[in-house]
């Protein structure tokens, strides 16, 4: 995954400060299949409707991150 570079500042499972690790990919593979219930850059808790529909959080875009299309390297 190019996406998500960023360094995350909140658990994406329970909204802690500082989580481990905190590399989004890292954190994904530490922790198995859980369900992204909070942005992990900003804190904030993630709509239902949005969780049914991206429930690992891989479609959620760090602010100030830039956004890269299938083709780009």
């Amino acid at each position: 995954m190019k996406q998500q570079h960023t360094l995350m500042k909140y658990d994406p499972s329970t909204g802690e400060h500082r989580p481990y690790p905190s590399n989004a990919s890292d954190w994904r593979r530490y922790h198995g299949p859980t369900a992204w219930l909070y942005n992990p850059w900003s804190g904030d808790k993630r709509d239902p409707r949005d969780i049914g529909t991206d429930v690992h959080g891989l479609m959620i875009i760090p602010k100030g991150e830039p956004v890269y299309g299938d083709n780009d390297k």
